[in-house]
């Protein structure tokens, strides 16, 4: 009889643990899938983030493409761009050249003004009617034969016979050397003239390009 009740006892112990191990086997099935569920939500959520993300992007260079000039238009700009650097190069050796050209002049001149000084004198500009500065007046080139023919040093020249003949063999000479210098003058101020026109068409060009390498910068980005 007691071996009975034991054996019906533990029949029934048995059988409530199976029934709680069966429960407590269904709380930890049902906890992981819960727990994947909930992250796989989260990862879906920053997904559509990521993608909202890469969304915006993609129309920001859309706009930017739509903004950005043809590919001929940006690949005439550099054409002219090069075309206006070989100018502006050529415009400054020019530039120098003449600028070279200038001062040799100047060097010239100034070795012509010592040869008047020792010729006629401190004062050769007043004797010989040579404006200063470049600037000879019409009349000192009209009346250049006049002043300075044999006929007007003779009647300037002192009595004395050694001078008056001296006078008139240095005559022809100062003559010679007032008309070069004149001449010297003349293309001087004429190669100015040239300096300042390149200098000019130099800074234009150099505008030009500027603008045309801001305008080739602006394509690029």
């Amino acid at each position: 009889m007691r071996r009975a009740q034991s054996v019906r006892h533990y029949t029934r112990s048995s059988a409530s643990a199976a029934a709680t191990g069966s429960d407590d086997l269904g709380v930890l099935k049902e906890v992981p899938e819960e727990s994947t569920e909930v992250t796989l939500r989260r990862q879906l959520l920053e997904k559509d983030k990521e993608n909202d993300k890469l969304r915006d992007q993609i129309q920001a260079l859309q706009a930017q493409l739509a903004q950005r000039p043809p590919i001929e238009a940006i690949q005439e700009l550099r054409k002219e761009y090069s075309n206006l650097e070989l100018i502006l190069q050529g415009t400054q050796r020019e530039n120098e050249r003449a600028m070279t050209e200038l001062e040799r002049g100047k060097q010239r001149e100034k070795l012509l003004e010592r040869e008047l000084e020792k010729l006629a004198g401190g004062n050769w500009q007043a004797n010989l009617d040579i404006a200063p500065a470049g600037m000879a007046s019409p009349h000192s080139s009209r009346t250049a034969t006049a002043l300075f023919s044999p006929t007007h040093h003779m009647t300037s020249l002192p009595p004395n016979g050694a001078s008056r003949a001296s006078g008139d063999a240095t005559v022809p000479h100062v003559e010679q050397v007032r008309l070069l210098v004149l001449g010297m003058e003349e293309r001087l101020r004429v190669r100015e003239e040239k300096l300042v026109k390149a200098m000019e068409k130099a800074d234009q060009e150099s505008h030009r390009f500027e603008s045309l390498r801001k305008d080739v910068s602006a394509a690029k980005t």
